[in-house]
């Protein structure tokens, strides 16, 4: 839906418009699944308004992700940023080395290290095998996937350190809440106004479905999955999101990846496997997610 809407959109213009669409789902989920235990969601809203500065921090990692990720398609095709995309399992676990001690135990794990190796080699392969390969357009666009994806794995592990007793979704609504007038903001700036693009209805349409199905309806079904299957097996699951961005892509716009980078994506998600269940088997059973009852 990004890529189709390019040349329709800017970047912050789509952005602000997504995240506050996105918001009139976020919200109403988590108020109806709180609805039960109205004296733990008041003190649930006390203990967020508190930590009010550290979700504006989150915030700014939450805005260099999306501003990253939605810039990187308009260079490079869905299929080549989901696989490059793959790394912030690689940030994720070094954020967590970095700041949970009781993570570090699973370094020197034969899991661990061949996943890593596998994975880096992986994206070498999926880089070097693109058919644009060389040309600025596709250089610039792989960097800007890889700081997308440092910026997703610092929010994530940002939450964790800093807000882990507050339910996941009602964190991440406030972050959106918070970073959606930032958008509007820098996009006002930078067109001396707030100026509506001149795009068919098909693309608004698109536009507003990108935000209310793709990231409102996504977020609110994986917080809703992750306390039934767990961190571990929802992480895992998410490995399937090159193939399913294949798919549609390969559907939608006839986008196709090179035999090399089959080959490279194969071995960058077999590594990124490997260094899933190196964390988890190693990491403490609150982290790895319990089963609800």
């Amino acid at each position: 839906m990004v890529r189709a809407v390019t040349g329709s959109f800017p970047v912050n213009f789509q952005n602000a418009c997504r995240y506050v669409t996105a918001l009139l789902v976020l919200w109403p989920v988590y108020l109806i699944s709180a609805r039960r235990d109205r004296p733990k969601r008041r003190a649930d809203f006390h203990r967020l308004l508190s930590r009010a500065p550290r979700i504006a921090i989150i915030a700014l990692a939450a805005y260099g992700f999306q501003v990253c990720y939605t810039y990187s398609l308009f260079l490079i095709t869905p299929s080549l940023q989901a696989l490059v995309g793959q790394v912030q399992v690689l940030f994720a676990v070094l954020f967590a080395l970095l700041l949970f001690p009781d993570e570090r135990a699973f370094i020197g794990s034969w899991r661990f290290l061949v996943g890593v190796t596998a994975a880096l080699g992986g994206v070498g392969l999926v880089i070097v095998g693109g058919r644009a390969f060389g040309t600025v357009e596709f250089g610039v666009g792989v960097l800007v996937v890889v700081a997308s994806n440092l910026c997703w794995a610092l929010l994530g592990t940002l939450l964790r350190a800093w807000v882990p007793d507050l339910p996941a979704q009602m964190t991440v609504s406030a972050v959106f809440t918070v970073v959606s007038p930032a958008f509007a903001v820098t996009y006002a700036i930078a067109h001396h106004g707030f100026p509506i693009p001149a795009a068919p209805v098909a693309h608004w349409l698109l536009l507003i479905s990108s935000g209310l199905v793709a990231i409102g309806l996504g977020h609110s079904m994986f917080y809703r999955a992750v306390p039934v299957l767990g961190v571990s097996v929802s992480t895992s699951i998410g490995l399937l999101l090159p193939l399913l961005v294949s798919l549609v892509s390969f559907a939608a716009i006839g986008e196709t990846l090179t035999p090399m980078q089959l080959g490279g994506g194969a071995v960058l998600l077999a590594g990124s496997y490997l260094v899933i269940r190196a964390r988890f088997r190693a990491a403490p059973a609150a982290l790895r997610g319990r089963r609800a009852p």
